[in-house]
Order: C-alpha cells, then sequence, then structure tokens
C-alpha cells in the first residue's frame, strides 16, 4: 500500500511545487503516487520513457517531460520528470517512524555523555563516556554508541547500528539497521610457526557530512590514523570498507563491493555490485567501475572499467565477444585445416 496524504495537491499546486505546468483539470486532487500501468483514483504516476506513454492507462495521471502527455490527457509536464518525483516523494513520505518520546525510559546513557537539543533517543539504546550527540540526532532502538564518539547534528541511525569507540560522524548522515563503524579491522601475520598474530587496530573512523551507510555494512577502524568517508558518498547494503581506506566525496558503493585495506577512492567514483578495489590500490576521479570488476592495480581518472582483473571497459566487452566466438572459430580453422591438406596417397 502507498503512502497517501489525506489533504493531497491539485495539479496546480504540484506544477508550482516542481517547476512544470500542468494539462488537464486544474483542480484535480492527488493524494498518492503509484505506477501508471496500474493508477488509482487520486494518484499521480511518473514517466520519463516516451515509449511507455502507450502503456500508460487511459486514466492516469502523468507527471512526466514536457509535450509527452497526450491529448485529452491529464498530468503536470516537467523539464526533469525524476528530480520533480522526488520532490513529490519527500511530500509523500508520510511515515513516523520514531514516535517514542525524546529520551526512552531503557535507553543506558552515561553521566559523560553530552546530547545536543531535539535529540531522539530510542528503547535500549547505550550511550558510552564521552560521547557527543549533535543537535536534532535520532537513534533508534539498540543503537549503540561508543566512548569519545562524536555525532554531527541531523543524523539518523536505524535500529541495531554499533558505532564503535573514537568514530566520528557528520552532520546530515542516514547510518541504516545494523551497520557498524569503527570495527576492528582485519589484521593479522604469521611468525615462524605459522601462527596467526592479532595485529591491534588503534586509529579511528571519520565520516563526512550528508553520508549514507546500508543495512549490515561494515567500516573498519584504521590501524593507526584514520578510515575515511569523505562528504556526500552513498554506501549501499552489505558493503565492506577496510581498515585505511580513504573514500572520496559523493563516490557511490554498490550492494556487496568490497573495499580493501589502506585503497584509495578519488572523488565521484562510482562501484557498482560485487565489484572490489584490491589493497593499496588507488582510484583516480569519476572512474566507474561495472558490477563485479576486480581492480587490482591504479585506475586513472575518468576511467570505466570492467572484468577481472579490471581493464578498459570497451576492451572487455572485446575479449567478452571474442572468447564467446572462439567455439566456431576453431570449428572454422580446422575446416580450412582439412580443406587445404593434400589428399593420402
Amino acid at each position: 500500500m502507498t503512502n497517501m496524504r489525506i489533504e493531497g495537491l491539485t495539479l496546480t499546486n504540484i506544477a508550482e511545487m516542481v517547476g512544470g505546468t500542468f494539462k488537464g483539470e486544474g483542480s484535480r486532487v492527488v493524494t498518492s503516487i503509484t505506477s501508471p500501468e496500474e493508477p488509482c483514483p487520486g494518484s499521480i504516476s511518473p514517466l520519463w520513457e516516451k515509449t511507455l506513454i502507450p502503456h500508460a492507462h487511459p486514466e492516469a495521471v502523468l507527471l512526466t517531460k514536457k509535450g509527452w502527455i497526450p491529448e485529452n490527457g491529464q498530468g503536470v509536464e516537467v523539464e526533469d520528470p525524476r528530480r520533480a518525483l522526488v520532490t513529490l516523494l519527500e511530500y509523500f513520505d508520510t511515515d513516523k517512524k520514531y514516535t517514542f518520546p525524546s529520551v526512552h525510559e531503557t535507553a543506558v546513557i552515561s553521566k559523560s555523555a553530552v546530547i545536543g537539543e531535539k535529540v531522539t533517543i530510542g528503547p535500549c539504546c547505550v550511550l558510552s563516556d564521552q560521547c557527543r550527540i549533535g543537535d536534532g540526532c535520532v537513534l533508534a532502538g539498540n543503537v549503540w554508541v561508543g566512548k569519545h564518539v562524536s555525532i554531527g547534528d541531523n543524523t539518523l541511525i536505524e535500529p541495531g547500528a554499533v558505532i564503535y569507540d573514537r568514530s566520528s560522524l557528520g552532520r546530515n548522515c542516514i547510518i541504516h539497521a545494523n551497520a557498524v563503524i569503527g570495527c576492528e579491522g582485519f589484521g593479522f601475520m604469521s611468525d615462524s610457526e605459522k601462527v596467526l598474530l592479532r595485529i591491534p587496530q588503534i586509529g579511528t573512523v571519520s565520516i563526512g557530512d550528508d553520508v549514507e551507510i546500508g543495512v549490515c555494512t561494515s567500516i573498519d577502524r584504521a590501524t593507526f590514523g584514520e578510515t575515511k568517508i569523505s562528504k556526500g558518498t552513498k554506501i549501499d547494503s552489505h558493503v565492506k570498507i577496510a581498515h585505511n581506506c580513504s573514500i572520496g566525496e559523493y563516490c557511490i558503493i554498490v550492494a556487496q563491493s568490497g573495499i580493501a585495506g589502506s585503497s584509495t577512492l578519488g572523488n565521484g567514483v562510482t562501484m557498482a555490485a560485487q565489484s572490489g578495489v584490491a589493497n593499496h590500490a588507488s582510484v583516480g576521479d569519476g572512474v566507474i567501475a561495472a558490477a563485479r570488476a576486480g581492480i587490482t592495480e591504479d585506475i586513472p581518472p575518468g576511467s570505466v572499467v570492467s572484468g577481472f582483473p579490471a581493464i578498459d571497459h570497451k576492451k572487455d566487452l572485446r575479449q567478452i565477444s571474442a572468447i564467446r566466438q572462439l567455439p566456431d572459430t576453431i570449428k572454422n580453422i580446422k575446416k580450412r585445416l582439412d580443406d587445404l591438406e593434400p589428399e593420402k596417397i
């Protein structure tokens, strides 16, 4: 069931809100957002591919590009339907996730913890010694905050997340359920008898403003120094970032990716699903790594890479094409050799 707002918006209101123009009845009220194939009364349907217009339900109220709404159709036309959709989604996002008091009675809070104004702390949260929680933060149930942790203003931490000692989070971050920040890095060495010895990890994690970290993602603290996630970066669920990594600004790291120890990502890097970066590799600004790409060496800025080991994407596609044609190629070569072989006497 989609979210609804009882008061709704008229098409005129929506056009003003998203900077577009309406077609049809401007007083028509919209209370929800649905797909164009299955509209419901009072809904608006986003559509940003012109080829899908004929498949939209005849009664659908569309949010789409200028000039795309059919004759006698209704809706709002804008330059960028995706951006307009975000604006509407924010309006229709009526979920009120946390209705408990500002500090739940079951929370365990150190006397030395410093808590800002208008902070919400949910059931069974633990706030350790000398941690600092900024103004307007929300800590949902079962959040554990370690000693000397600093959390910036208006950061949301969802249920079950763990923030280890001395970690630092910026403002306006979103930490999703069961994420772990500042856990011990995976550091071991073998002695002369091949016994694995644990290497203490005494560094920290520093996370910039406006960073989002997905469900069950793990970010290790540094062996010494810091593991750094710069501002605006968005990290999906089930991602692993190892100790001493440095992630630039506005990167996108998609689910099940892994960034190995002491590797560096520049600004604006995109790591698609299940991609990885090897130890100490440096990935330049604006690099795009395709799904399952395995980066084993430094990648220059602006590159698009795929495969394992990762190479230029177009080159990788040519190699894949050649491999797939190999059986037929071998068959043709064999036939030609047979044709050229002289008859046996």
